[in-house]
């Protein structure tokens, strides 16, 4: 049988095991879950805990000592322009009044000359007010700048205004002279701006009578003086004079254009009937020829006499006279054909030429009629401008007339767009500090320091602590579990009569694992082992030989730790003689022991060696396995810790399968992956491992999240104590009554 046959793959990082993506039932996940971070969480509340509370008090002092601030605000309404003499303004956009307008008045709020307004109204007021109604302190320009507050309300024209004091009564004062002093700068600003434009206004009207007054002057000197009646809209005589001249032109212009049209077609003409001669091509395939009506009728001719021809030529001789008649026929129809053509080639180039001549008087006249016209436009396009000019001139002096009109209006009226809604209120409650704004923040802040703590602790905490752990690191099963249970006067605990239930209740647990797991089939041959010293695994050894004992089957406990045997002293035997000395010769192979405990023998490690490894990976320590495992159902062998010697890897190449026994707590992750890695590599079946010192039920330290308190109140009680008693003396227990023959294969 293969020692690697039932081993499960661990190496390949790509499986789904390793990766975490396996089925429910795997161990290889390097994925937590959020149970994980629960749990972890849950473990580390106490940290959390305080770190929350020592927030809390911070803010609560904060709270405490940190000043009290009030804050007053006055509320604005603030128009695009009321346009109260429904004057005639372009319209504002509401989208254009919200992305320019509504900000620069803001920032006109904001402003430094704004801030020493307001200073100087209420320094004046304050002068004017009894003794016991003064403010104690007005605040500087620097400091009204710094403590104001401006905001727009959303989707509205309303702007707040506040002030942020000690003094509630300074804070309302403050904002309101801040209101009242945009009102006023507005208002003269308004007045300011409308007086200026009133005044420019009146000086460019009177400049532009007197452009009007001599554009217009001119304009009619021009008529005087050139005779231009005819360029005046107003005179029908000059309307219908006009009309003609254009309507010559007009007509001259499609005669122009129909006879350039007729040139160009007998020229393209000419141009076919010339590249015909040139190809020595008949002329009769030119269209205009080859239409003619009596040229195809003289082609008939032809044709007939050709064919009357051709067929008398079958019948009668070359001199017969018929025949010499019918080609006298067809020569005499060809010349009239060739005559005909000649004549219609002569037609066209008279046509072209007429065409030719009929154009240029047709451009002759047309050119002279432009002459005519062009005389008139030249007084027309001066005369125009002229009245362009003063009717620009005239509807400029309108406009501004209109607009003088409006300024001086406006500035009588002395409106304003800005109207204060709300005038800010005396307050009564601080506004700062936000007592409960600030423990929520404290609270946000110290959960999130807390937290990050936590996982940065939990990130190098590098200690295998709970079953995931194993699982996730060291991608092997957790057969069982050894829970944290305290020594009582040095005595290690057993599962004797007596022991705690809980206690026997686990290693039953493991005891079924083990011998469902597929290693420990045929034969039953455990090692038991650890990373390093210290983990617990003779006293695991020890419990688990023990829990399989009370199956009924018959088990044997070899001590094979001949560096620091231990089993002995655990069940109160003699070390000699034992497995070294078997293996040495000094003994037989029956040299075991029955112990105190039914069905369990023990074979301790006998002699001290100085070289333990050479006995136990001699031959003899083989066929020795392979007798014993043919005299008892299991086999349990307690080995050194795999990092410290290699005691163990000579040892698992004859046991079916090994047991890694894991300190919860205590064993490094590196370390047991070493360990595993080294068994591995030695072929080894790993069954699984064995977690020992596990916190089940303390609060706060709990690995299980899964082991409820309430369990134990399935667990059978038993009465007595669960530690082995105090034994006598090892040479009393020298005898063959402390030895017992290996029972016979049928007991």
């Amino acid at each position: 049988m293969s020692l690697d046959s039932h081993r499960p793959a661990r190496s390949d990082p790509d499986s789904d095991d390793a990766r975490g993506t396996g089925s429910p039932d795997t161990w290889g996940t390097d994925t937590l879950q959020i149970r994980d971070y629960a749990r972890i969480v849950y473990r580390r509340r106490w940290i959390i805990f305080l770190i929350v509370v020592a927030g809390l008090i911070g803010g609560a002092l904060y709270n405490w000592t940190a000043p009290r601030i009030f804050e007053a605000g006055a509320t604005l309404q603030i128009e695009g322009d009321t346009n109260i003499l429904a004057l005639d303004r372009p319209l504002v956009d509401q989208r254009d009044w919200m992305s320019t307008f509504l900000p620069t008045q803001v920032g006109i709020l904001m402003s430094a000359d704004l801030a020493r307004t307001a200073h100087d109204e209420l320094t004046s007021s304050e002068a004017a007010l009894p003794p016991n109604e003064r403010l104690s302190q007005v605040p500087t320009v620097a400091e009204i700048a710094a403590a104001r507050s401006i905001g727009g309300v959303k989707d509205t024209r309303l702007v707040n205004v506040g002030f942020r004091s000690t003094d509630p009564e300074i804070a309302a004062r403050v904002a309101n002279a801040l209101a009242r002093a945009y009102v006023r700068w507005n208002v003269e600003y308004r007045s300011k701006m409308t007086g200026e434009a009133s005044a420019w206004l009146s000086r460019q009207v009177e400049e532009q009578r007197k452009l009007l007054e001599a554009s217009e002057t001119a304009l009619q000197a021009y008529r005087r003086d050139h005779g231009a009646d005819a360029l005046v809209r107003t005179n029908q005589l000059g309307e219908e004079r006009q009309n003609i001249v254009v309507q010559k032109l007009g007509d001259l212009q499609a005669a122009v254009t129909r006879a350039r049209a007729d040139t160009i077609e007998k020229d393209a003409q000419i141009k076919q009937m010339s590249a015909l001669e040139a190809d020595h091509k008949p002329l009769d395939t030119l269209p205009a020829i080859a239409a003619n009506p009596f040229i195809q009728t003289l082609k008939g001719e032809l044709t007939t006499s050709e064919r009357e021809l051709g067929q008398a030529s079958k019948e009668l001789g070359e001199h017969h006279p018929t025949i010499i008649k019918l080609r006298e026929a067809v020569q005499n129809a060809d010349r009239k054909l060739q005559a005909e053509i000649a004549a219609a080639a002569h037609t066209i180039r008279n046509d072209f030429e007429a065409a030719q001549s009929r154009e240029q008087a047709l451009e002759a006249a047309l050119d002279r009629s432009k002459r005519e016209v062009q005389a008139l436009n030249a007084k027309a396009v001066e005369y125009s401008a002229l009245e362009r000019e003063a009717a620009s001139n005239r509807e400029v002096l309108d406009k501004l007339l209109q607009r003088s009109t409006e300024a001086r209006l406006a500035r009588e009226l002395e409106s304003t767009n800005i109207r204060i809604v709300d005038s800010a209120e005396i307050p009564t409650v601080p506004s700062l500090p936000r007592q409960t704004h600030n423990l929520m923040l404290a609270f946000a802040g110290s959960s999130s320091l807390a937290l990050v703590l936590v996982f940065v602790l939990e990130v190098f905490n590098t200690r295998v602590t709970s079953v995931e752990d194993v699982k996730r690191h060291l991608r092997i099963p957790v057969l069982g579990l050894m829970p944290q249970v305290p020594s009582k006067n040095g005595r290690v605990p057993l599962l004797v009569q007596g022991a705690p239930a809980r206690l026997t209740e686990l290693f039953q647990a493991a005891r079924t694992n083990l011998i469902m797991a597929p290693e420990l089939a045929r034969p039953h041959i455990l090692l038991v082992t650890s990373s390093e010293p210290g983990e617990g695994k003779t006293v695991t050894a020890a419990n688990l030989a023990a829990s399989l004992a009370g199956l009924h089957q018959r088990v044997l406990l070899i001590d094979a730790d001949l560096r620091k045997p231990g089993l002995h002293q655990l069940f109160g035997e003699e070390q000699q003689p034992g497995l070294a000395d078997v293996l040495a010769g000094k003994t037989t192979s029956r040299d075991f022991r029955q112990t105190k405990i039914s069905r369990l023998w023990l074979l301790p490690a006998g002699t001290a060696s100085r070289h333990p490894a050479d006995l136990l990976g001699s031959e003899r320590f083989s066929r020795l396995i392979d007798y014993l495992q043919k005299q008892f159902d299991w086999i349990v062998i307690d080995s050194s810790p795999v990092l410290a010697v290699t005691d163990p890897c000579v040892i698992a190449r004859v046991a079916s399968g090994a047991l890694l026994v894991v300190r919860s707590g205590r064993t490094s992750r590196d370390v047991a992956s070493a360990a595993v890695e080294r068994l591995d590599a030695v072929g080894a079946n790993v069954v699984g491992a064995m977690l020992n010192g596990v916190v089940l039920d303390q609060p706060g330290r709990s690995y299980l999240p899964y082991y409820h308190r309430e369990y134990p109140a399935y667990y059978c009680e038993q009465t007595g104590s669960s530690w082995i008693p105090k034994l006598p003396d090892a040479a009393a227990l020298q005898g063959d009554s402390t030895r017992a023959a290996a029972p016979p294969a049928n007991s």
